[in-house]
Formats: structure tokens, sequence, C-alpha cells
């Protein structure tokens, strides 16, 4: 957990604040060291200057003691007002170092500390003997003894002195000792120590810029990968938040965007290809217009001549009373005059019936008992509109495909029917049927926007979806039973 508060706390921090935290870790690293090697060093002269003053106060005190002795002796010998002058000096001094010995228990020991009361107490017994020993004759009874004890006690004095000298010195050679070896030592402390500041430096360094050149080297990759046109490649990570982390969050982004851009300019350079094809598919239209335009002038003649035929014809069947004949040539002049003359793209609803029942009317004198049919009307055929010739083809699909291939044929239904705004067309018919895989083959054909159906049925679902906003072209066939066309057509477009 806190291992990884740590990373997440280095990972919000900036280049530059981490570049600061790794010099401020190294410098208090080698400043704790400066400061511990300071301190040891300090100490250990700290150390050998109160050995060097207890040597020193020892020594004076030695000596003082030895010039007490020999100005004390001087003045026995010859006493002067000077003499006296440089004893009372000599006295002083000698008080002045004895006071000056440390007589702390807990810092100079026991022996030490047995050493200096033996000389303190026996230097004021010495006082009192040396006083006694002046103020004294040198002919009165017991001077030559008291004299002789006042050497005994200055030699026992200085002999103390002197053992306490080597006391000091002894304990100062022992701290020597016991100090040498960590003072050996210390130089390879001091290196270890600054070791470990370049280790922990180099390893931070190392660890930043060895992310930093990852990162770096990813981008450069990535770069290529987009100078090719290749926006696979994955992105560029870096969990901080850093400069660094801005530079790759940008940088991805940006690839992004390029990428998108592209897709873009892709997707608009089909477009205008799409279009461009459009436009040279228009222009064929438009060519093909304009020839079947030519082709129409050119054939005005031929309905013009035939209508003049037929009428002829018409005449001559009333002379000769030949009422079926006259009937056929009547029925059969008012589906030509319907299918060329008609130029409107939607006619009544009546009309188209009309138009069935003259085109039912020959087929019955052809297959005579082989064919029925019936319309079911149930709206008001003067008042709805159909495309031009919606039903017929319907019809004749029935005649050719079913009933005329079937030995004892059959009959067609024409079924219509409204509901709200949809108008419901069906032809149905009992003839051969069509096998399921045919069946399929046509519904198929309608999905796809009546591609690869019939003419007929092709132009009836084409203009179908050209003029209503819903409709539908629905087959239904069994084989051997008939087919049926449902068509629904919803409301017109505007």
């Amino acid at each position: 957990m806190l291992k990884k508060r740590l990373i997440s706390f280095w990972n919000e921090l900036s280049l530059k604040t981490k570049l600061y935290m790794i010099m401020i870790s190294v410098g208090v690293l080698m400043t704790v060291a400066i400061l511990v090697n300071a301190s040891v060093i300090y100490g250990f002269i700290g150390d050998v200057k109160v050995l060097m003053d207890d040597n020193l106060s020892s020594y004076k005190f030695q000596e003082a003691l030895k010039q007490e002795a020999d100005d004390f002796e001087k003045l026995i010998r010859n006493n002067t007002s000077e003499n006296e002058k440089k004893f009372v000096q000599s006295c002083e001094v000698t008080q002045k170092n004895l006071r000056a010995i440390p007589y702390d228990y807990r810092l100079t020991g026991e022996a030490r500390y047995a050493i200096t009361w033996n000389i303190k107490n026996s230097y004021e017994e010495y006082k009192k003997q040396r006083d006694k020993v002046l103020s004294m004759r040198s002919n009165e009874t017991g001077y030559i003894k008291e004299l002789y004890k006042t050497y005994q006690m200055q030699d026992y004095i200085q002999d103390y002195a002197a053992r306490l000298m080597k006391e000091v010195l002894d304990g100062g050679n022992i701290y020597y000792e016991e100090r040498v070896v960590f003072l050996k030592r210390f130089p390879y402390v001091i290196c270890i120590s600054g070791l470990l500041a370049l280790t922990l430096f180099f390893y931070l360094t190392g660890m930043l810029t060895k992310n930093i050149i990852t990162v770096l080297s990813d981008l450069v990759h990535a770069s290529k990968g987009i100078e090719k046109n290749d926006f696979t490649v994955r992105d560029v990570k870096w969990e901080g938040k850093d400069e660094v982390g801005q530079l790759v969050y940008a940088f991805n982004k940006m690839k992004h965007s390029m990428q998108d851009y592209v897709h873009t300019l892709e997707e608009k350079r089909e477009v205008e290809e799409k279009l461009h094809k459009q436009e040279l598919e228009q222009t064929k239209l438009e060519q093909r217009f304009s020839e079947a335009q030519l082709q129409l002038i050119k054939s005005q003649l031929n309905p013009h001549f035939l209508f003049n035929t037929l009428n002829m014809i018409f005449r001559m069947t009333q002379i000769e009373e030949a009422p079926t004949s006259q009937e056929m040539l009547r029925v059969l002049s008012n589906l030509l005059r319907y299918s060329l003359r008609t130029t409107a793209p939607f006619a009544p609803l009546n009309q188209e019936l009309r138009i069935v029942e003259d085109y039912m009317y020959i087929q019955e004198k052809r297959f005579g008992d082989r064919i029925s049919w019936k319309i079911e009307c149930d709206v008001q055929t003067q008042m709805i509109e159909l495309p031009v010739f919606l039903l017929q083809p319907l019809v004749e699909n029935a005649v050719i495909h079913g009933i005329s291939m079937k030995e004892d044929g059959g009959s067609i239904k024409i079924a219509i029917k409204q509901n709200m705004e949809q108008l419901y067309i069906e032809v149905s018919d009992t003839g051969l049927g069509m096998k399921l895989e045919k069946l399929e083959q046509i519904r198929s054909a309608i999905k796809q926007r009546g591609k690869g159906v019939g003419i007929g049925l092709g132009n009836i679902y084409r203009r179908i979806s050209a003029y209503y906003e819903h409709g539908e072209v629905q087959v239904d066939s069994r084989e051997n039973e008939g087919t049926r066309i449902q068509i629904i057509l919803g409301r017109r477009k505007q």
C-alpha cells in the first residue's frame, strides 16, 4: 500500500521537481555523512583536548611541586626576602595547578580519583608542616627532625604526582588504542557513505532517464509508423503527469486526430468517387434518353398506322357481322391506346381495372374454360390513383407463368382493400407455383431493390420505392398450388 502511494506520489510530480528531489536526496545524504564525520572528528578532537589538558595540568602540577621544593630548599639555606618571595610565588603556582587537576569521580575513575585525593590531602598536611618548619629557627630543638619530615612529605607528594602523571598517560594510551581502531576504519566509512550517495544518485537518475529514453523510443517508433500512414501503432504509455506525460498525452491525441482526419479524407474521397460515378451514369442515362427520344420519333408512324389498320379491320368485321372478332379488336385497340398514349406516371384505379378486364377478355378467348378470373374491390376506384400499368403486368405474370403452363388451367383473383392510409393489392392464381429455391431467389432479389427480378416485377418494385414513403412487394408461392403477390402502398412522397 505504501509502495503504491509512493509510486502515485512520484508520478504526480513534475520532471523539474523530480530532478530537484534527486539532488536534494543526494545532498541530504552527503550532508548527513559530512555531519556525522564532522561530529566524530569533533568528538575525537574534544576527547584529545581533554586528555591533553589532563596531561598538561598533571605535568604543570608536577613541575610546580618540584619548583616549590627547590625554592623551599633555597629558602631554608638562605632565608632572604627574595628567596621568600620566590617561594611564596611557587606555592601559589603549585596550589593553582593542584586546583586545575580534575577531581570528579565520574570523569577520572576510581584509581585516578584516589591518587588525586591523596595528593590534595597530603598537600594540605604538607602545607602545615612546611609552614611549621619555616616558623622555627635553625638552632631550635627538633628543627632538623621537622625539616626531614617535611622533606619526606615532599617526596611522598612528588611520588603521588608521578603516579598521577603515569595514570593520566596510561588512560590516554588506552583511549588512543581504543579510538585508533575506529579511526583507521573511519576513511572506509567516509568512502562507503560517499558510494551510497553516488549509488542513490545514479539509481534515481538512471531510473528517470531510462523511463524517459523508453518513452522517447516509443515516440520515435510511433512517429515512423504515422509517417507511413500506419495509425494502428499502440498509444505511447506514461504513468506520470509531468512534462513527459503531457508530451505523451499530446502526441497520442494528435495521432488520433490525424487518424480521424485521414479517415475523413478517405470517406470524402470515396463519396467524391461515388458522385463522379453517378455523374457518369447520369450522363449515360441522358444519352440513352436522347436515343430513346429519337427512336420514339422514328416509331411515331407505327402506332398511327397500326390504329388505322385496326379500325379498318373493325369496320370489315361489322360488315361481315362477326361480333366476337369485333369485340376483340375493340379491346386490343383500347390496350394499345392506353399503352402508347398514356404519359402521366399515375392513373385512376378504375382505368387500371378496365385495362385488366380488357386484357383478361382476350385471355378468356384464348384459353376458353381453362381460365377464370374475378375482381374484389372494396374501395372507390375513381378516388384512388396508382402508378400506370401496376396491375396488368401482375395479371400477365399470373397468366403466362402460372395458368398457361398448367394443363388444367386455373383461376386468377384480384383483391383490393384499404386500411387507413395503406392500400393492399393482391393478385393470386392457382397455377403451377414455384419451387422454394426460386421463391427465395425472388425474395432476396426484391430486398436488393428489385435487382435480378423479372422486368415486370422489378419495374413495379422500383416505381413503388420511388413514389411512396412506404411500399412493399411480398411474394408467396407453393409448387403446384399457385402464387400470391401482395403490394402494400403507403403515403405518396411529396
